[in-house]
């Protein structure tokens, strides 16, 4: 056994001492170099930080734009509007500037001051919206006269104004309407512009009265018939997984696009308002003409409708002005879509009735007995739709025709013409109906101020065969 000093004479102080140093040295060269890293990544933090905290953000339409007056808050609305996907529905003028509607998101309007939006996110005119940033961008795209160059950017702020341009009111002046055919936006004339005297066109359907009027495209079904037993229901909220209906496709779609964005979105793209603006009013003519075709049968061949009806005049009357009522309605409603083919539907329809100003039964095949104290006015189907408008100052489909666009209802002046000529020519003249002829003919000398009158002599082509209303009958 050694001795403990042999022990210790193994020990060595000076090697220890150096390894000791050597191990401190790359000790605190490891910390360095740690410290160093850990500088490193966070300069790679901030640097990634900076990015998304960037000043400058280039929009849908490829302008870049400062954001560095914006606030934290603020510049994350404007990035989520410059780069967000939205759709205008509708432009129309206002008495201070303009509206746009945008597709289920809110109505945005233009004037002299800060732009607003109904929107929900929106809380005064110091502080944008993402609708208005977004807005803001598309309109700088269609208005400015030279888009920034590589490195230039429009500096915007808060209220989505932006430096250095001019306010965006300012620079739209009176080109909002070429604009928006640009942009192919809807552009709604409001009640001061020429051609819609006294009527705002361009009202809003909300979101479920757009989604049934798109699902009930693909049926037979108008809009205000489509699915009654889901509607009561359909504004209720439900998650996506919550709108299925057991076996009822239909039903399903119609909750999942009230309640879930992407497929209304979608459903929207396949089935844009201009579609389905000319299929209602195409439905409408359809069931017009269905209704006057059986009509027709009932009172030649005594002809039930289908379902057992039995066509007689005040049946008929009741149906038309139904109907009339829904092309009014929808012509507001849906404006400037399917315009064209309402005021042809209407115009076709008179030039139709006016072929029934007549003892519309005479010559029947079934024999038909007369209901008592029934005249010869009362069969007369066209003096039924018109009534007493030297009285009351209505006039059937004229009061509509004539608050259409003047560039419109000169597309029907042919066949309003023809009209005239068919009711001229009928056999039954009435006060009602030299009324309803003169109000016709004022419409039409509008744009042809030439062309005179010729109503003056209307009822002295033929003698009557009774006085309407009278009670006596024909002779047959």
């Amino acid at each position: 056994m050694s001795a403990p000093t042999s022990q210790l004479e193994q020990l060595s102080i000076g090697s220890n001492m150096a390894t000791t140093r050597d191990q401190a040295q790359r000790g605190a060269e490891t910390i360095r170099e740690e410290k160093e890293c850990a500088d490193d990544s966070s300069s790679e933090e901030d640097g990634s930080e900076s990015e998304d905290d960037t000043d400058t953000v280039q929009g849908n339409s490829e302008i870049s734009y400062d954001l560095s007056n914006l606030s934290r808050s603020e510049k994350a609305r404007a990035v989520s509007g410059l780069t967000g996907e939205f759709v205008v529905d509708k432009c129309r003028t206002t008495r201070d500037g303009f509206d746009f509607e945008v597709a289920d998101h809110g109505r945005v309007h233009l004037g002299p001051g800060p732009m607003t939006c109904s929107c929900s996110d929106y809380e005064d005119d110091k502080h944008a919206c993402r609708h208005v940033f977004w807005l803001v961008d598309q309109l700088h795209d269609l208005a400015m006269p030279r888009r920034p160059g590589p490195g230039e950017s429009i500096s915007l702020y808060d209220n989505g104004e932006s430096s250095p341009q001019p306010a965006m009111y300012r620079r739209l002046g009176d080109k909002m309407e070429d604009l928006a055919k640009k942009a192919e936006w809807q552009f709604v004339p409001g009640a001061s512009s020429p051609g819609v005297p006294g009527n705002e066109y361009g009202l809003s359907m909300t979101r479920p009265e757009k989604t049934i009027d798109i699902l009930s495209a693909f049926s037979d079904k108008l809009p205000e018939e489509f699915r009654p037993d889901q509607v009561a229901t359909i504004s209720e909220k439900r998650k996506p997984e919550e709108c299925v209906v057991q076996g009822d496709f239909e039903a399903t779609m119609l909750r999942l696009a009230v309640h879930d964005d992407d497929v209304y979105i979608s459903l929207r793209k396949v089935m844009p308002s201009p579609a389905r603006a000319q299929i209602y009013f195409n439905k409408i003519q359809a069931r017009l003409d269905t209704l006057l075709r059986d009509f027709g049968r009932y009172c030649q061949h005594g002809s039930l409708r289908r379902d057992g009806t039995a066509l007689e005049i005040n049946v008929v009357v009741n149906e038309v002005h139904k109907l009339v009522g829904q092309i009014e309605k929808n012509i507001t409603l849906r404006a400037p879509s399917g315009l064209e083919t309402a005021s042809n539907v209407l115009a076709s329809l008179l030039r139709e009735v006016s072929g029934y100003n007549r003892d519309a039964f005479y010559g029947n095949d079934w024999g038909r007995v007369e209901p008592a104290g029934e005249t010869e006015n009362d069969r007369n189907l066209f003096t039924q739709l018109i009534g007493q408008p030297e009285v009351s100052d209505s006039y059937f489909i004229l009061d509509i025709l004539e608050r259409l666009p003047r560039e419109e209802f000169k597309k029907l002046d042919s066949v309003l013409r023809m009209t005239m000529n068919i009711i001229n020519n009928a056999c039954m003249p009435s006060q009602s109906v030299v009324a309803y002829l003169q109000r016709l003919q004022s419409l039409l000398n509008r744009d042809h101020p030439a062309a005179g009158s010729s109503v003056a002599a209307y009822g002295q082509k033929r003698p009557a065969a009774g006085s309407s209303g009278s009670g006596r009958k024909r002779t047959k």
